[in-house]
């Protein structure tokens, strides 16, 4: 029973990191809340998270607030460009809507879907790239394609791992407030701590390269 109590046992460190993931999460999405902050924060979210599951001591709002400052203009850079690409790919779906030409319209909404997956990727892997290596906006946007092509398994896992808090809303509309409360309390934090685990696996095959 000891044991148990230790503050270096394995209880204490699994309570600690559910207090952090917690923490993260509410910090999150509290960044997020002005819109133009989301790629900030979720810079500052995976860095944390990945530092958390390679075991490393970090204060989790500290460091946040560290990196949220420190990588702010180009994940908002970033976010930005994703956003308008993404407005854009919206915009083409409503016009698709509203073509006559059923077949051509079809075709149309073939090829921006595509492009909205590709988007998914790079947003998946982006963010975590600012927050583990540095580099131009450019570069970090194509090695976020590249490497979500090059790893794409892990990929489609972590897509879906990071809709499912705003899929759940369509999926599970009933229980809308349930979602809410968990979105805002732990989900996001809970993805990317998941999430984390893949991408220190991926990036560490670049560092040791």
């Amino acid at each position: 029973m000891g044991k148990i109590f230790d503050y270096n046992s394995s209880f204490f460190a699994g309570i600690s990191r559910v207090s952090d993931t917690i923490i993260l999460n509410f910090l999150f999405v509290v960044c997020s809340i002005p819109i133009v902050t989301i790629g900030a924060s979720a810079t500052a979210l995976y860095s944390v998270s990945m530092k958390s599951t390679r075991d490393e001591d970090v204060y989790a709002a500290k460091e946040f607030f560290k990196q949220f400052k420190q990588n702010f203009k180009e994940s908002t850079a970033i976010w930005l460009i994703l956003l308008l690409v993404a407005a854009f790919i919206g915009l083409d779906f409503y016009m698709c809507s509203l073509m006559s030409n059923n077949m051509l319209s079809t075709a149309f909404k073939f090829i921006f879907t595509v492009v909205s997956i590709v988007i998914g990727f790079v947003f998946v892997y982006a963010f975590p790239l600012v927050a583990r290596f540095e580099n131009s906006v450019k570069n970090t946007l194509m090695n976020a394609i590249l490497m979500s092509i090059k790893h794409l398994p892990y990929t489609l896992i972590m897509l879906v791992l990071t809709l499912m808090p705003i899929a759940g809303f369509g999926l599970f509309s009933q229980y809308w407030g349930q979602i809410v409360f968990l979105d805002t309390c732990i989900s996001f934090g809970v993805v990317a701590y998941m999430n984390s685990m893949l991408l220190n696996k991926i990036f560490n095959q670049y560092i040791e390269e």
